[in-house]
């Protein structure tokens, strides 16, 4: 393929979770730095890159009814397929007609690699090792974003955690970490490009460790990080709660540029459950560590997520389940129901719970969770936060993030100067719902109407 033909498409679909995300957009600035133009999803395309989710059956589906979508939409081009459906179930992808190549969690990062063996009407190609031969980090894949606002950070690949109900370990094998130079000097890059803020992603974030003559941990990188000058905002996408210590709560509250915004997942408030789930800890443990986030960062935004429908989650479990939710002090929550995959240990357990119950439970909790966002909210009322803002909407109004990850939507319109990509203070005057709306303060960028 030459380079110099600059005539030639590619389109992007992410499924699933931020890490997937940030590989995608990783994938596409390679497309770009190679001559592409880059086309909306479903428009006809040369290339066509999915990048699917094998997390639920509804992430299987949902995968492959994208798949043919770009098969569809693209029937002269090439469909390559990878991430961690691909991994785990490549059979299924070669049944679609239309694919041309298949690349599993590792091959993803060197598509360019296969895609030239890749032709339109041959069979489709599979390149999928097995995820416990995974065990080096690639240091050549660097993480962009598609915006100038946020950029995402891979920092770590892989869990050896092995929750009885989950895949992900299967998909993206041994846990493994990206060097600590590595993570600083791409850090002080995406700055430069004009970045403000950098979410770390990886499976299991906290597990960071990298070893080079010294052992560099998680709040050592995060320290790193808040050092580098320009660097206006570092959020952490997900923590287990057994990898939070207080040296790095200690060190969010001591560093302004770090966000007050813990994603701590808790999965059930029922030890029965925990224990079947093969989780690490206890629900008492696991409130130690909420008290302990609590007492040191009082105002922090914490998100956790729960799984309904576990096997052997009976009513009087998943009641406690439901009374430690309203207890805790958690400003939103990310609900899934269980859905049994295929080579996990809770697959094999009896006691499934149906899926008319799984729903009636996850709507209880989904109640629970708006309450609380809410709440959240209604706390800031009348404050002045600064917002990073993200974008202009049609009306002229601005919409951006808080640290504390609440949206907030700017009343102003009519800006002279483009605040886009800029950190504003904002009276926040109204709550909208879970939504902050609010009026510039002192604008940066000086004159607005």
């Amino acid at each position: 393929m030459s380079n110099g033909d600059s005539s030639r498409t590619a389109s992007f679909y992410t499924l699933g979770c931020k890490l997937n995300q940030s590989e995608t957009n990783a994938i596409q600035q390679e497309f770009v730095q190679r001559n592409y133009d880059i086309v909306p999803f479903g428009e006809p395309a040369n290339i066509s890159v999915i990048n699917t989710c094998t997390v639920t059956n509804q992430a299987d589906s949902k995968s492959r009814s994208v798949i043919r979508k770009a098969v569809k939409a693209s029937p002269d081009g090439r469909v390559v397929v990878t991430g961690c459906y691909a991994q785990i179930r490549p059979e299924e992808i070669q049944a679609i007609e239309g694919v041309n190549l298949i690349l599993g969690t590792a091959e993803k990062h060197h598509l360019f690699d296969y895609l030239d063996r890749a032709e339109n009407g041959l069979e489709p190609l599979v390149f999928v090792n097995e995820s416990g031969e995974i065990d080096s980090y690639d240091e050549s894949f660097f993480i962009s974003s598609s915006t100038r606002t946020r950029a995402f950070l891979k920092i770590q690949e892989g869990c050896n955690y092995y929750c009885s109900y989950c895949i992900i370990p299967f998909a993206r094998g041994k846990a493994r970490s990206r060097s600590y130079d590595s993570a600083i000097e791409e850090a002080k890059r995406l700055v430069d490009e004009g970045y403000r803020e950098i979410v770390l992603t990886g499976i299991n974030v906290g597990t960071y460790r990298h070893e080079n003559g010294q052992i560099t941990l998680l709040h050592d990188l995060l320290s790193g990080l808040s050092d580098i000058n320009g660097l206006d905002r570092i959020r952490i996408s997900s923590i287990e709660p057994n990898t939070i210590t207080d040296e790095l709560l200690l060190l969010v509250k001591e560093r302004e540029n770090i966000c007050p915004h813990l994603h701590v997942p808790l999965q059930s408030g029922s030890n029965t459950i925990l224990a079947a789930m093969q989780r690490k800890y206890k629900y008492e443990e696991y409130l130690e560590v909420i008290d302990r986030i609590r007492i040191i960062l009082p105002d922090t935004a914490l998100g956790t997520d729960v799984i309904v429908g576990h096997p052997g989650e009976t009513d009087e479990l998943f009641r406690e389940t439901a009374e430690c939710v309203m207890e805790l002090p958690f400003t939103y929550l990310h609900i899934f129901r269980y859905s049994p995959r295929e080579g996990t240990v809770a697959a094999r357990m009896t006691e499934q719970v149906p899926e008319p119950v799984k729903k009636e439970r996850s709507a209880v909790l989904r109640e629970i969770g708006i309450k609380k966002k809410k709440k959240y909210a209604q706390r800031f009322e009348g404050q002045t936060l600064p917002v990073l803002i993200e974008s202009q909407r049609e009306d002229g109004t601005y919409s951006g993030l808080t640290p504390n990850y609440l949206r907030v939507s700017i009343t102003q319109k009519g800006t002279i100067i483009p605040l886009i990509n800029t950190i504003e203070k904002v009276f926040i005057n109204k709550v909208n719902g879970s939504n902050l709306e609010g009026k510039l303060v002192n604008c940066n960028s000086n004159i607005y109407s």
